[in-house]
């Protein structure tokens, strides 16, 4: 089987020769220096890449709105203020970023209080859509290679970045209403687009993130059902019917909404995070999505960082105990190298531990 062929197979839960392991965010024909020993893994033992497409910047038509942005280092630290100017009057955000690479922190969002989102509401919206040139030379580099997923936003999650979870938390309670018509105003849109892509036949299907922002204990059960799966699940209906697939990122305790991501028609389920993140083993994941829905992941992100090389190789035997067996399983770290800003010795060894370990075991 080809690369892409194994994961179109195993994304649908059926045989496969042998169980696909990736370095998610790694990839050899699109290749970032930081990753350069991860790219050589991939390379070395033929592992599996899937491949977000999106627009390029300059095939996204101009916003109907103007944003200024400003940047100010002050000691170790770089600040980002964002202005997004409506006609009601300025939204802002302020971000700050260690310069030396390390993750940065949102310190006052877009949508602070309810007259924000009479702002919000203001913002002009355009009818134009981007165009697709660069799929082409895209689909061309990647080639058997790769499955290649349309990145697409998330509505609740597009809603959410606008105010983050403490602000969106009060939403839920006090202007519940409210949200439901910022979070359809943006599924119309991202409809709009899937709609448009599917009508352009690319791409093997569609992935996004955001539903780990809506699931408990940041927000009840029916949060989730309300603000995530009676949007996402009309996008899932219409992928389908056109014989596409759907990669959704969900970090947290899958326990309260693992059977509803399978209800929602979602494909492939990422990165699935062993205990005590959730509260049921990959085991159990893997006995409720049997044939249903394919899990991606079940390698700690952390693991990298803090474990030695015995006790990676340990981890990733069990791992593969549970998840490999009667496929639909996509061995897989639970993110991105992203999270450290450079990549010390330690954890390029604990990356040839996991890839050894895996290809060890890999076929069926």
């Amino acid at each position: 089987m080809t690369h892409r062929e194994r994961l179109k197979r195993v994304f649908k839960c059926e045989e496969v020769d042998r169980m696909p392991i990736r370095i998610w965010g790694v990839s050899p024909i699109f290749p970032f220096e930081n990753f350069k020993p991860l790219c050589e893994l991939v390379e070395k033992y033929d592992l599996e890449t899937i491949e977000i497409w999106h627009p390029q910047r300059e095939e996204w038509p101009s916003l109907p709105y103007e944003v200024e942005s400003e940047e100010k280092i002050v000691g170790d630290m770089k600040e980002i203020i964002t202005k997004i100017k409506t006609p009601k009057g300025n939204l802002t955000q302020i971000s700050k970023y260690k310069l030396d690479g390390s993750t940065g922190r949102v310190i006052k969002h877009f949508i602070e209080d309810i007259k924000d989102v009479e702002k919000y509401f203001a913002l002009p919206e355009t009818d134009e859509l981007p165009k697709i040139d660069s799929y082409f030379e895209f689909e061309k580099k990647v080639g058997e290679r790769g499955l290649i997923l349309i990145g697409i936003d998330e509505a609740m999650y597009a809603i959410h970045r606008y105010m983050g979870s403490e602000i969106f938390s009060y939403f839920l309670y006090d202007y519940r209403e409210t949200l439901h018509k910022m979070v359809e105003r943006e599924f119309k849109k991202i409809e709009r687009y899937v709609k448009y892509i599917l009508s352009k036949k690319i791409g093997d299907g569609f992935g996004y993130v955001g539903p780990e922002l809506c699931i408990p204990p940041l927000a009840s059960l029916r949060d989730f059902m309300e603000f995530v799966f009676n949007y996402d699940k009309k996008l899932i209906d219409l992928i389908h019917n056109e014989n596409k697939l759907v990669w959704v990122h969900c970090h947290g305790d899958m326990a309260p909404v693992i059977e509803r991501f399978i209800e929602m028609g979602v494909d492939c389920l990422n990165p699935v995070e062993p205990p005590p993140v959730s509260k049921i083993t990959l085991k159990e994941m893997k006995r409720i999505c049997k044939g249903k829905m394919c899990l991606e992941g079940g390698v700690e992100d952390g693991y990298f960082d803090t474990l030695r090389p015995q006790q990676m190789k340990e981890i990733v035997e069990k791992i593969i105990e549970e998840g490999k067996p009667g496929g639909g399983f996509v061995l897989c770290p639970t993110s991105t190298p992203n999270t450290f800003p450079v990549l010390l010795p330690r954890h390029i060894e604990n990356y040839k531990v996991f890839v050894e370990t895996g290809v060890k075991l890999r076929d069926y």
